[in-house]
């Protein structure tokens, strides 16, 4: 990873890989989430894979890159079966209290090409 990103002449100070991610959220950020204007009859016991999954990357959003100058992510597309509000709630708890975040549309594959 670090000979790709000097390739592409982008200065890093530290590579990090990030673990934890299947780990469930605190219950701080689920009450976070669940205090968004979602669609009523939502609560803890029924929230998604997708939705915890989604939590769970804020919280380790803020734990390694609240100092950033900028974070820059994919997200996935959205699907046609996520209601539109759940989707915006999923992005807001994402990134809510982080410096700038640049969002990019991703299909599920990291691409970087190199022309030397």
């Amino acid at each position: 990873m670090a000979s790709l990103l000097r390739k592409f002449r982008i200065k890093y100070s530290d590579v990090i890989e990030v673990t934890g991610i299947s780990n469930r959220p605190s219950k701080d950020r689920i009450d976070q989430y669940l205090a968004l204007p979602l669609d009523e009859g939502i609560d803890e016991s029924n929230l998604d894979k997708k939705t915890l999954r989604h939590i769970r990357l804020g919280e380790l959003l803020h734990e390694h890159s609240s100092d950033a100058r900028l974070i820059v992510i994919t997200i996935s597309v959205p699907q046609r079966t996520v209601p539109p509000r759940q989707y915006l709630s999923w992005l807001e708890i994402m990134s809510t209290n982080l410096p700038p975040i640049l969002l990019m549309r991703g299909n599920q594959t990291s691409v970087l090409t190199f022309y030397s």
